[in-house]
């Protein structure tokens, strides 16, 4: 249950607003001026503010210029109440850091709607990968029994880059971070070309990805992938190294090794192949079926295929 706080100082609007945010099923705190919103922003953590801009004392412009201060609140969605119309009031609310604007009197669906979309935004962003803006465990794993919930039959891909590491120890981080974000434009692109517009795409972490997609879509979008990693991969090294097939760097146990240039490896689970119902199956066996597809050095992909 969303937490939301009301803070306006007419005692009609505020319990107006209760209502109709508790028969929407959020839990609702109120205040009644500028200070008592901070006090409660500090003790209660909502998770979204709707704040009149006009109020005694401290207004809502001061309120928002004392929460954006602070880092923990630097992203809490504010939605500003204000009976002023014309464009300086909505410039101004923007400008102190508002997340959006709404004039007085507003249609209760408008409200709810603007709301909700705010609060699904701010779960995907804080969930989301920074590195990619990819969505992060949190939202693969709602996905993923959202469709189970729902009976639907899909194959999860799992895909991780082989000699990832390798590469990070003699390129370094940055170039390591490219070679992620170039995964991620690889697999939007495939996904977009070969797969459906419900397909889902998701960054683990690190070179661990996953997409959800359709049983009959999942083949085209990994040998898609695949063709298009391969493609571009052999220009994130020197061409010495490109030359040559491989790198020299270090095992675990700090030894010169010879590594081969970075492949993909795809695990194609089927929800109907393996009558999957809860998310942790999917994740076991996709474990199982990555380590099967990494022992071949070049780029490949392992459908699941047992009954």
């Amino acid at each position: 249950m969303a937490k939301v706080l009301v803070v306006d100082d007419e005692p009609s609007l505020r319990d107006m607003l209760e209502d109709i945010l508790s028969i929407a099923g959020y839990k609702v705190i109120t205040a009644c001026d500028g200070k008592d919103a901070l006090l409660k922003v500090f003790l209660e953590k909502p998770d979204i503010v709707l704040l009149d801009c006009s109020m005694p004392e401290m207004d809502g412009y001061e309120v928002i210029t004392h929460l954006r201060k602070e880092p923990k609140f630097m992203n809490l969605p504010i939605i500003m109440l204000t009976a002023s119309e014309g464009e300086s009031a909505e410039i101004k609310g923007f400008t102190s850091g508002t997340d959006d604007y709404m004039t007085k009197p507003f249609k209760a669906p408008i409200l709810l709607a603007r709301i909700k979309n705010m609060l699904e935004r701010k779960k995907l962003s804080v969930d989301s990968n920074p590195l990619t803006s990819l969505a992060g465990n949190s939202s693969i794993r709602t996905e993923a029994e959202k469709r189970l919930n729902l009976g639907q039959h899909f194959a999860l891909l799992y895909i991780d880059i082989s000699n990832f590491k390798s590469y990070n120890d003699k390129y370094g981080f940055q170039n390591g971070d490219e070679v992620i974000k170039f995964t991620a434009d690889c697999l939007l692109s495939c996904v977009k070309n070969e797969g459906l517009d419900n397909d889902f795409i998701g960054h683990i972490g690190g070179d661990d990805f996953i997409v959800i997609t359709s049983l009959d879509t999942a083949e085209n979008i990994a040998s898609a992938f695949i063709r298009e990693f391969d493609l571009g991969i052999p220009g994130f090294y020197t061409e010495i190294d490109k030359s040559n097939g491989y790198v020299i760097s270090y095992d675990r146990q700090n030894n010169a090794k010879k590594f081969p240039l970075m492949s993909v490896s795809v695990a194609i689970i089927s929800t109907k192949v393996s009558n999957i119902t809860h998310f942790a199956e999917i994740a076991k066996r996709a474990a199982e079926l990555k380590t099967l597809a990494k022992r071949n050095e070049k780029s490949s992909y392992v459908f699941e295929r047992r009954k």
